[in-house]
């Protein structure tokens, strides 16, 4: 194992003076100054734009409208953190850890984040660790574990056994594997397993944008796509066409992509064009496959329907699968379980309502503008954290 901090102590130690502190109160003074101190850091750091965007997430502004509406929901109410929260990221997304974990410390608690061992090589957690050890922020010190290890199941059982709520940011496989540890009984566990999100845009609406309209639009597409390389849960893989002149729509659309992609002067790693193209081609061989169509910086896939397991092939890094449908609605049908983000333009809020009434499975936490596909809420895969990450004491 190795810990970040607390520094020079043994993680055992560090975890019994840990379980020692007393929980914080909700939305503590403490707890804001060392967010905002955090957000002024994080805001700086330009070379990464996910970075800012969560820097910017944590400003004043935004802490205080969640703070007013937790006033409003519980005024009357005596609410207190659940004790110790342990985190566990993904090594896909580094900056969702720091979501969880902030709103937990919001919450009142004690927390024991392990980060991915593939290491945090844009700088966000060298930024976390300047924060946390000055002075004036000890108390949030002394609440804190930030530590990395392998699949030592004693160590994660160990933490497990000593936390009030588990949160399990990673894949499918992770979770199964991190359930195999113990939790403690009074315990409760929020999961992030893998999701699938999609696009849905109407043709009619992209065809009538201007020139500087659609610039910006396809800004906005090319950040919920590529700011993670396509492997956030978020960020849309497939895209659902509606209306009429969808072609046209379709060729406007990609070209101005493929021009942006140039612009932003993306890296293409010659691993993943090789398993982008085997992918489509592997997918080319199924009868739901219209067409299959390569570019140097994405492949596009025609479905007449999608099958379930082609959720399964998806590599990211630029791979699209596109769906043509005469009304919205009609996605409906092919919504399963795990689809997380629809992501849209072109449609209103009603039309979105009568979509979700519409859809018969458990389909479709979020629908957001695109360009907000990975925009983070204080409700995640339809799941309120600060609820989660508290409880209510009944005095009658």
């Amino acid at each position: 194992m190795k810990l970040y901090w607390p520094n020079n102590v043994e993680f055992d130690h560090a975890l019994k003076n840990l379980t020692r502190q007393k929980i914080f109160e909700p939305f503590d003074q403490e707890v804001l100054k060392f967010i905002q101190a955090l957000s002024k850091k994080l805001i700086r750091i330009r070379s990464n734009p996910e970075i800012v965007s969560l820097g910017y997430w944590l400003r004043k502004a935004n802490i205080q409208e969640m703070y007013q509406a937790w006033e409003i929901e519980n005024s009357r109410k005596i609410i207190k953190g659940r004790g110790t929260v342990f985190h566990i990221a993904p090594s896909n997304v580094d900056t969702i850890f720091v979501y969880s974990w902030m709103l937990s410390l919001l919450a009142g608690n004690r927390n024991i984040i392990r980060v991915s061992g593939k290491g945090q090589s844009n700088g966000l957690l060298d930024q976390i660790l300047q924060v946390i050890a000055l002075p004036e922020f000890e108390s949030v010190a002394s609440r804190t574990i930030i530590c990395t290890y392998g699949h030592e199941e004693k160590i994660t059982e160990k933490i497990s056994m000593s936390c009030h709520t588990r949160v399990i940011w990673g894949g499918d496989s992770t979770i199964s594997t991190i359930r195999q540890s113990r939790l403690a009984p009074m315990a409760n566990e929020l999961t992030f397993p893998d999701r699938f999100s999609l696009a849905a845009l109407s043709a009619e609406a992209v065809v009538d944008l201007d020139v500087q309209a659609l610039d910006k639009l396809i800004e906005q597409f090319y950040n919920d796509v590529f700011w993670f390389d396509q492997m956030a849960c978020s960020s849309p893989r497939l895209v659902i066409w509606s209306g009429t002149g969808i072609e046209s729509a379709q060729s406007r659309f990609w070209a101005a992509f493929e021009k942006k992609i140039q612009e932003k002067k993306y890296e293409l790693m010659a691993s993943t064009q090789v398993l982008k193209y085997s992918t489509a081609l592997w997918l080319a061989t199924s009868n739901d496959v219209e067409e299959v169509k390569n570019a140097t910086f994405f492949s596009r896939v025609q479905f007449k329907d999608l099958p379930d397991d082609a959720r399964e092939r998806h590599c990211g890094g630029g791979l699209f699968f596109e769906i043509e449908v005469e009304e919205i609605n009609q996605l409906a049908k092919i919504i399963i379980d795990k689809d997380q983000t629809l992501s849209y333009f072109g449609y209103d809020r009603n039309v979105l309502k009568t979509l979700i009434d519409d859809i018969p499975t458990r389909g479709l936490d979020r629908m957001v503008p695109i360009g907000q596909a990975l925009n983070f809420d204080g409700v995640w895969d339809g799941q309120n954290f600060l609820k989660s990450f508290t409880r209510e004491v009944v005095v009658l």
